[in-house]
């Protein structure tokens, strides 16, 4: 046990020391064991951020536009992490995210048959962006889409596109299955659509 707090302790120092190769890299942030970071001067982690064991986060400018990753202040990136980046992925401020999420703005094509996918070009989706306080559950997929302000997204779920803010969602692709309402000061029932089916 002490040996893999010390493993850990190492690690954070190191990333510390290399924290001028980020594009930011804030105060108290701990990165532990990452699996591999690539693109780290388009990299902003701002105070407090955690990233656990075994990221694998992968920033890459295709062609001018400059791609912007950006974990929030506070936020808990939990263990295995996959990431790709090639425009803009924002994760707000105090979001957990669970162990084993995938989050990506882009994916392969795969318009020609005669051609292996990944000798195919990647296809940029949508903006991803995760709103703050926002919790993610264990193998969640995030693609090309926001989720919104302090919600909860099942895990397992697959998320292709946009959840308002304050919901649970769940399943693949991922659904609001309850919203919560100011007016009522209660969680209510959703339809697909996240409006109220009560």
């Amino acid at each position: 046990m002490i040996h893999f707090r010390l493993r850990d302790y190492c690690s954070v120092l190191l990333y510390r020391l290399l924290g001028a190769s980020f594009g930011h890299f804030g105060r108290g942030v701990r990165v532990v064991w990452p699996l591999r970071i690539v693109g780290s001067r388009f990299v902003r982690l701002e105070d407090d951020v955690t990233v656990q064991v075994g990221a694998y986060i992968a920033v890459l400018q295709l062609g001018a536009s400059v791609p912007q990753l950006t974990i929030r202040r506070g936020a808990r990136v939990g263990n295995y992490l996959h990431l790709i980046c090639t425009r803009r992925v924002d994760i707000g401020a105090q979001v957990l995210l669970a162990d084993r999420v995938y989050i990506a703005d882009n994916r392969h094509e795969y318009q020609d048959v005669t051609r292996p996918i990944m000798q195919q070009p990647l296809r940029q989706l949508a903006d991803v962006e995760i709103g703050d306080g926002t919790w993610i559950g264990e193998n969640v997929c995030i693609l090309g889409c926001r989720i919104g302000r302090n919600c909860v997204i099942g895990a397992n779920s697959v998320v292709t596109r946009d959840i308002p803010d304050y919901c649970v969602a769940l399943g693949a692709p991922a659904v609001p299955v309850r919203r919560y309402c100011a007016d009522s000061s209660r969680w209510r029932p959703t339809h697909a659509d996240g409006t109220f089916a009560d």
